[in-house]
């Protein structure tokens, strides 16, 4: 694909001569063309000469041409503000803003001369002057990727290892490639020379949580990929490793990991602590009691980085293996983004009902020492369509 950037007082001449010579605009190429497509087709057929590819519509590598010529944009918004003021008046907040360039010369953009183009009739468009540059424009030739989405699952195996970028406290400095993300990136920016990578999961997770089994699931967005050697690479790593299969998915495809975030489950296991003696048939009886709906308030740990909202999320099963008098496993299902370990322990009611109020011990008394993730329950990576779906959809 090929892509050009025009100076914007190309774009307000082509602009006038249309109104200016109308007539002679009216029949043949000039009019049946757009301006902008006839210069892409001369650059095109250069291109192609120079070397033998031809550009397709498919393609997903784009060249972008810019040209740059500043040596009319004074006189240009001098023309246009004697027609159209209103259209150049500066907000009062931009004037004091201390801006190193003229505010009015900011505002001379290809967006504005084609709202402004229906204002200018022929005999204003006749009055200007069309001055031949002094000097030939500059210009920058750019290449560019699209995206390329490739999803996994990845397998957490530290209860130090945070999913992205994390510190303890602002005074704290982050450790550098300490973190899920950079430890993936890390192996995809080898691979690929990608400039830039962006990786999304389906869920947070605490730092201190495990997930041995396969279960989280992520997207990374970047330019270039064999996905082979990037399982290889990622898990050289003993504390994040990816499950094998990463898969090339589509732009649409990729905003599945965060669609229906209420519908998805996630299945847990947690080592619980009380210090009040546990009641063997309330322990008994919670399978029963599911599913459990809850409301959940910001907790207090994250409500520095987080708005303060009142959330509901599901409890689907629940079920719990007493160890003694005191430390119980418990195993349960949850919407995404279910805040487990408040459930457990009720921060301060502020999750209501917690696992200590079925368990009828006092708010503050029962709290959760390991966490782990057993299972998510999505489709991921999303499977190609079959053939045959395929075939219907082309007929």
């Amino acid at each position: 694909l090929l892509a050009i950037n025009m100076p914007v007082t190309a774009i307000l001449r082509e602009s006038l001569c249309e109104k200016a010579y109308h007539t002679f605009f009216s029949n043949g190429t000039l009019s049946s063309v757009p301006f902008k497509m006839r210069i892409v087709n001369s650059y095109l057929d250069g291109i192609r000469q120079a070397t033998g590819l031809l550009p397709s519509l498919n393609s997903d590598l784009t060249l972008t041409l810019t040209f740059t010529n500043d040596e009319f944009n004074v006189t240009d918004v001098e023309y246009l503000v004697r027609k159209c003021p209103d259209d150049f008046r500066v907000a009062k907040k931009r004037l004091h803003c201390g801006a190193v360039q003229d505010p009015v010369l900011l505002m001379y953009t290809k967006q504005r001369i084609a709202n402004i183009a229906h204002k200018l009739d022929r005999e204003y468009a006749l009055s200007y002057r069309m001055a031949s540059p002094s000097a030939p424009c500059t210009y920058t030739v750019a290449f560019e990727r699209n995206p390329l989405f490739i999803a996994g699952r990845y397998l957490k195996f530290s209860r130090t290892l945070p999913q992205s970028p994390w510190s303890s406290s602002f005074d704290e400095p982050r450790i550098p490639g300490n973190s899920i993300s950079e430890k993936i990136v890390a192996c995809l920016i080898e691979e690929t020379r990608c400039d830039s990578t962006r990786f999304m999961a389906a869920g947070r997770e605490d730092i201190d949580l495990i997930n041995p089994k396969k279960t989280n699931s992520f997207r990374r967005d970047h330019l270039q990929a064999t996905l082979k050697r990037m399982e290889n690479c990622i898990n050289k790593n003993t504390d994040v490793r990816v499950v094998p299969g990463l898969r090339r998915i589509s732009a649409e495809q990729s905003s599945f990991v965060k669609n229906d975030q209420d519908e998805k489950q996630k299945l847990y296991t947690g080592y619980c602590y009380s210090t009040q003696k546990l009641d063997d048939l309330l322990l008994n009886e919670l399978p029963s009691k599911a599913p459990i709906e809850l409301v959940q308030k910001t907790p207090v740990r994250v409500l520095k980085r987080r708005p303060l909202l009142e959330r509901r999320r599901t409890v689907f099963s629940i079920a719990a293996i007493k160890l003694d008098d005191y430390h119980f496993l418990i195993r349960q299902a949850f919407s995404t983004g279910t805040y487990v370990k408040e459930f457990v322990h009720g921060d301060f009611g502020r999750t209501r009902p917690s696992l200590a109020d079925l368990l009828g011990v006092e708010c503050g008394e029962m709290d959760i020492l390991e966490l782990d993730v057993e299972r998510v329950d999505m489709v991921w990576p999303p499977r190609p369509p079959s053939r045959t779906g395929q075939a219907n959809k082309a007929h």
